[in-house]
Order: structure tokens, then sequence, then C-alpha cells
């Protein structure tokens, strides 16, 4: 099987696999159990940084999109803006570890922050442009 198509496979399982986790995120936005009344900035806080974090993976999920698209006429910059939005997307993912001590909420969870760090990672390194 030719790197692209291996890439392009990856990517797309890897924004599969994510789904479940980019979906919690969004119904979060409207549960009232995700408010928060001792918040100094407001009950309401919480839900915005929820909201404002899906609207981010919407960004980053249209530049990997975009330089999956470009095929084999991905440029290096393409290939670049497209890790850096990978990356972004895998590393928030993670963020929980470090910042709250709590790397996934159960084990489901879990596993889809695996496999999707694993395939998006994979994929985007079989995309990135040859030196020619």
């Amino acid at each position: 099987m030719k790197r692209e198509t291996l890439g392009a496979a990856a990517i797309v399982a890897g924004l599969a696999a994510a789904a479940p986790s980019v979906w919690q995120t969004v119904t979060h936005i409207t549960d009232p159990s995700y408010r928060a009344p001792e918040v100094r900035h407001g009950e309401g806080h919480v839900q915005y940084h929820m909201a404002r974090e899906a609207l981010i993976t919407a960004g980053a999920f249209g530049a990997v999109g975009t330089g999956l698209a470009a095929g084999r006429d991905r440029s290096p910059a393409l290939w670049r803006a497209m890790a850096c939005a990978a990356g972004g997307f895998v590393a928030a993912m993670w963020s929980g570890g470090p910042t709250t001590g709590v790397w996934a909420p159960n084990q489901k969870a879990l596993a889809i922050h695996v496999a999707s760090t694993s395939a998006l990672t994979l994929g985007v390194a079989l995309l990135r442009p040859r030196r020619r």
C-alpha cells in the first residue's frame, strides 16, 4: 500500500476515533451539570470553554482535512500547518493529565485518546512530502 493511501486512511481513522470525544465536548456546552456557580467569571464560564474547544477542534480538523485533500500536491508549508493542527488537537486531548491529574475520565475515553492520537500521528507522519 502506498504511503499516501495509508496516511490518508490513518488520518480518517484518527478523526473518526476522535469523534466520540469531540461529541462529548459539544454536549457539555448545554449540559446544566457543567454550570459552575462558584466560578468567578460566571457560572457559564466552563461551558464557554467547552464551546471554544469545540470550535477550535473544528478549525483543527478543517486544517487537517485541507492537507489531506491536497493529496500529492501537498506543499511542505501545508503539511506543517496540518501537522501543527493535528499536534495541537492531540496535545489538548492529553492536557488533563498534567493540569488536573486526570488523563481521561474512564477507560473508554482513554482508548479513544490513544486510538485517535496514534492514528493521527501516524497519518501526518506518512503524509509528509518527500524532498524533491
